[in-house]
């Protein structure tokens, strides 16, 4: 399934279009609104997928890398 869905990941950035993995979420209820009961079919990824937004303000800025002295703690 993760083969799937980082090469659905991969050909989507390749549009230019957007995804999130998501992590967490309750298969059984998707299922139930996905109405997927009594068919051969469940969910077992989520991943959301579109466009940013043109007003997005953060969307050109420079990511930020914090050292890792200040991420990680060595005792």
């Amino acid at each position: 399934m993760y083969i799937a869905l980082g090469t659905f990941m991969t050909a989507a950035a390749l549009l230019g279009v957007d995804t999130c993995a998501i992590e967490g979420f309750s298969p059984p209820d998707y299922d139930r609104l996905l109405s997927l009961d009594g068919t051969p079919y469940r969910s077992c990824v989520v991943c959301a997928a579109g466009y940013r937004s043109a007003d997005d303000k953060h969307a050109s800025l420079a990511k930020v890398r914090y050292p890792l002295a200040e991420l990680i703690k060595h005792r």
